[in-house]
């Protein structure tokens, strides 16, 4: 809870909830915290959370994630009767920029040329690709995806989103499901991830899905890491040296600032653009995606219906036993509100 977060939770709170800050509670008063809590705001990972959640948190009846991927939830840990919503939209306008600077850093070959120069090699015949009159596939055509399409657009790039029903799109020139991707892979100059990470799309990008695409496309990933192989990326750069990958997203985390985010040797490619999971971290994104948090939080205090509530059945682990305490819960009680 850095001061942006602090500052637009007071905002945010008064008159509406009892914020507690869980970090500023003493260890004797952070069991009562949980026991009188209606809403949890967090970042997801298991640590927050006690493994004795469900006994712990009796009232709780709304999990809300400070980020847009929920993958990471321990689901196993929340009560069946509490709704999950994710942060979806907060984070639309960073992550497709970022997303764009690793398109062109890897259209363009920036690294490569960067280190050249380095080295003292000034090469002017190095050609790169053109975005313009090329196709961008984007899998996942929703916040995110969305903005990354108008990017795309003003480079005048054609656009296929690939959605997962039939859908209208006024951002792109087609919309295709992930069946239609053998017909689309195979035009695509750029593929960019920007679905979730479910029990479903994990490994979705593997080797199959590689070889459908141009010896010379970029691959960029602002999603998550495990919807690639990671070993069939990794022998697909190999062998296909023309091919790009430019990856925010990775399959492993260090525990600090050293090491990497990977198992097979992907630094010594040359074709791979790397950046360390940074496509949200620009100035005042903390605060703006805590406010986006807390409306959604407001809105199902006032028993509106909140935005962006998970589909728990897509991230649950097989024969998860949810419990028997009922359907979702209804609109606030009549005792003020503990976020």
């Amino acid at each position: 809870m850095d001061p942006e977060r602090r500052a637009a939770l007071m905002r945010k709170s008064s008159g509406a909830f009892e914020p507690v800050i869980l970090e500023d509670l003493p260890d004797d008063a952070k069991a009562d915290a949980w026991a009188t809590a209606d809403v949890v705001v967090g970042v997801g990972f298991p640590r927050e959370f006690p493994v004795d959640l469900r006994a712990r948190a009796g009232k709780l009846r709304m999990i809300q994630a400070l980020v847009a991927g929920v993958d990471h939830l321990p689901f196993e840990r929340f009560p069946a009767a509490a709704i999950v919503c994710s942060n979806a939209g907060a984070y639309n306008v960073s992550v497709a920029e970022h997303a764009m600077a690793l398109l062109l850093a890897a259209a363009k070959d920036i690294p490569a040329r960067t280190e050249e120069i380095r080295r003292g090699v000034f090469n002017q015949s190095a050609m790169s690709k053109a975005l313009a009159g090329s196709t961008a596939v984007i899998i996942g055509i929703g916040g995110i995806g969305s903005e990354i399409a108008r990017r795309c657009k003003a480079f005048e790039m054609r656009v296929v989103g690939i959605a997962r029903s039939p859908t209208s799109s006024s951002v792109a020139d087609e919309i295709a499901t992930v069946h239609d991707l053998p017909r689309y892979l195979p035009q695509a100059d750029a593929v960019f991830l920007a679905l979730p990470l479910t029990r479903t799309t994990q490994g979705l990008v593997d080797r199959r899905f590689l070889g459908n695409m141009k010896e010379d496309a970029v691959l960029v990933n602002i999603a998550r890491g495990k919807l690639i192989v990671e070993d069939d990326l990794f022998q697909h750069l190999k062998d296909h040296p023309k091919f790009r990958a430019a990856l925010d997203t990775w399959w492993t985390y260090p525990d600090s600032r050293e090491g990497r985010p990977f198992h097979r040797p992907f630094h010594d490619l040359p074709n791979i653009v790397m950046t360390p999971h940074v496509a949200p971290s620009v100035q005042s994104q903390r605060e703006r995606a805590m406010e986006a948090a807390l409306d959604n939080v407001l809105r199902f205090l006032r028993g509106e219906t909140p935005r962006n509530v998970v589909n728990r059945e897509e991230y649950e682990k097989p024969g998860l036993a949810r419990g028997g305490l009922g359907g979702p819960p209804s609109g606030p009680s009549v005792s003020p509100a503990r976020t």
